[in-house]
């Protein structure tokens, strides 16, 4: 009886920890950035086909005219403009590892 209680509250407690190792979209794409800490800023013009950042920089993207501040500290190496900002254009934006210099 006691090792049945045991290993129900064990299987308990591994069922409601599960959920809390699921990866969410900020921690693949990243999450809003403050525009205080951005680094840089890249303005996204028609003619704009790729971006690249590193990972971990916050950068202030000049879309349409409208700031978005992202930081990109999510585990993503590609993503989409669209992901960050819905309705923009289709431009892939490449995250490079920080290098050690």
């Amino acid at each position: 009886m006691k090792q049945t209680l045991i290993a129900a509250l064990l299987v308990a407690g591994v069922a409601v920890a599960a959920p809390s190792f699921a990866l969410t979209q900020g921690d693949m794409i990243g999450e809003p950035g403050n525009p205080a800490f951005a680094d840089r800023t890249l303005k996204v013009t028609p003619s704009t086909r790729y971006l690249n950042v590193v990972q971990g920089e916050t950068v202030t993207l000049a879309v349409n005219g409208q700031p978005v501040t992202w930081d990109f500290d999510g585990l993503a190496m590609q993503l989409s403009l669209q992901d960050i900002v819905p309705g923009a254009p289709n431009i892939q934006i490449y995250v490079r590892e920080p290098s050690d210099n």
